[in-house]
């Protein structure tokens, strides 16, 4: 459950806090208020792609905070983007990355924009939605990994397959590279090694000099005489041990200093042919460098590609042979996987258009038909999946029996292609939904099928952006007891522009727009009591005492 956001110079929200609560939290506001600012900026924070547009005007970086309850306990997330476009983000203060927002939105929240309702349309987010309805998604999976497994052997049976001319030619060049960066055994970090060594042979001369004059300023200084001295000093008057401590430290110093002049100078050599050796060494890299890569690490791991691509070519990797029978072995697996993957989602989309239909019911609708068409295209490379070309599945109806296995097109979501068939007027043939439905209907078809995705699986925060778009106040009740039935289970945040579906919320907040005449900022406010009679009723037409007895009404009415 959400428990608490906290909107900073996010967009049109300068700084916004809202604590939503259990069960349906509704807000409203004029048109431009900013009302989709909670929906966008739960998107943001849960790792939704945004640029630095939605920081406010004079910001120097937008913030979103939420903090939600889960099972395991608290946990507060938060994510910002600075005017460079930069984001950043973290849970529970340690830094996350954007994957790590999207995994844990992924069993939290779902977001319905009103993008969304476009969305709903695509054959392909249809799928997913009813994968997601029939709970499979591991299945989903080991099909999609195969599919990859399957083009990653197509794809080294296509190099070792391609023309023998060309073959040969890229053998070679593979050869001469592989030899030239082998032949140099190249070490990581050589070439810092060698420009140091360079820098101390090419200036071995001035070195050797700066340490001869060292050693002679320390062996002509009178050091032991001083130290003498200062004993003599310590010896007639016992305050000054402090300085007889210092005189022997220094000298120890001056000890330790010639010694270790000394040896780097043991070290230190005139050596021209080492130098000319380091030189040509450096030389040498920078050739490689300037074929290879920027780093000797990035020519030392081109150098183990190109040796891995050869060993293919010429058959010490994988031969011909073996890879074609694990192409074939890979192709029966995914044949077997995409089979049970088409069974499973023939035989929920039946419960599924039930499910959907009931909810249409509820929203006035129940002379919709409801059916989903399952499509299969051949494709000789494909794997053997014996299911009909076409087929629709309708509540309840038999499925048509297994088909004769034909090589099936695929992608990683199966050989699967499906739409939802509706009619939502009797007597009208159900026609694919992109065909059919209006801006009010597939407003009503996307809460009913968020509520039918919503009777399983655990509770979870379920954000509608004015899922009434095209829906009149006949039917605006209907919607509110719609998303009473989805708050059962759900947390749910709806945007409406409907009194008769901002009465049922146990929760209301009015979005409304500020300025000082410099800038402009949306402000969020919970109303209750009479401050909320009187947003019902100016959302009715005016504040005039016949709207606010409606909302009284209104609000007598659904609780």
């Amino acid at each position: 459950m959400l428990e608490r956001l906290e909107i900073t110079d996010f967009a049109v929200a300068r700084s916004v806090v809202i604590e939503p609560g259990p069960g349906l939290t509704v807000f409203t506001g004029e048109t431009g208020a900013g009302k989709s600012l909670v929906v966008d900026a739960l998107a943001f924070v849960f790792g939704a792609r945004r640029g630095r547009e939605v920081i406010a005007t004079g910001a120097e970086r937008a913030v979103v905070r939420a903090t939600v309850a889960l099972p395991g306990g608290r946990k507060t997330i938060e994510r910002s983007i600075a005017l460079s476009g930069r984001t950043s983000a973290r849970i529970d203060d340690a830094p996350a990355t954007v994957d790590d927002l999207r995994e844990l939105a992924a069993g939290l929240v779902d977001i319905h924009g009103q993008s969304e309702q476009l969305s709903i349309l695509r054959p392909q987010v249809q799928l997913a939605v009813l994968d997601e309805f029939a709970g499979l998604g591991p299945q989903r999976e080991a099909v999609a990994a195969t599919v990859r497994e399957l083009r990653e052997a197509r794809r080294q049976l296509q190099t070792l397959t391609t023309g023998a001319r060309e073959r040969e030619r890229l053998v070679e060049q593979l050869r001469f590279e592989v030899d030239e960066i082998e032949g140099a055994e190249l070490r990581p970090g050589e070439d810092e090694e060698l420009r140091r060594e360079q820098a101390v042979l090419g200036n071995a001369g001035r070195l050797l000099e700066d340490a001869a004059l060292a050693l002679e300023a320390l062996d002509s200084a009178p050091v032991g005489e001083a130290v003498r001295a200062v004993g003599d000093l310590a010896g007639r008057d016992p305050s000054a041990g402090e300085l007889a401590e210092l005189a022997t430290a220094l000298e120890s110093t001056a000890s330790d200093l010639g010694r270790a002049l000394r040896q780097y100078c043991d070290r230190v050599e005139e050596n021209p042919e080492r130098l000319a050796e380091v030189g040509e060494r450096l030389d040498r890299m920078a050739r490689l460098c300037r074929k290879y890569g920027d780093t000797v690490a990035e020519v030392i791991a081109y150098g183990r590609q190109a040796a891995e691509q050869l060993a293919t070519l010429t058959g010490a990797g994988t031969s011909l042979e073996a890879l074609s029978e694990r192409e074939q072995a890979l192709l029966r697996l995914l044949g077997e996987r995409a089979t049970a993957l088409s069974r499973a989602r023939r035989g929920a989309a039946g419960d599924l258009v039930h499910a959907i239909a009931a909810e249409l019911e509820h929203l006035g609708m129940g002379g919709s038909t409801l059916s989903v068409g399952f499509s299969c295209e051949d494709d000789e490379a494909g794997p053997a999946v014996p299911v009909p070309d076409y087929e629709i599945v309708i509540t309840q109806s038999p499925l048509a029996g297994e088909g004769e296995p034909h090589p099936r097109a695929f992608t990683e979501s199966g050989v699967d292609r499906i739409e939802f068939l509706v009619s939502f007027n009797p007597g009208e043939s159900p026609r694919p939904l992109s065909a059919v439905a209006s801006g009010g209907e597939t407003s009503r078809f996307l809460l009913a099928l968020t509520t039918a995705l919503g009777r399983s699986g655990e509770g979870r925060i379920e954000v509608l952006d004015e899922v009434d778009e095209g829906v009149g106040g006949r039917t605006g009740a209907v919607v509110g007891e719609a998303l009473l039935r989805l708050a059962a289970r759900h947390q749910v945040l709806c945007i409406t522009h409907l009194p008769q579906v901002a009465a049922y919320g146990d929760r209301h907040f009015v979005v409304t727009k500020q300025t000082d005449g410099a800038r402009t900022w949306s402000e969020v406010c919970a109303v209750a009591g009479e401050a909320r009679v009187q947003e019902l009723a100016a959302m009715l037409g005016g504040q005039g005492a016949e709207n606010v007895a409606a909302a009284r009404a209104l609000l007598r009415r659904e609780t």
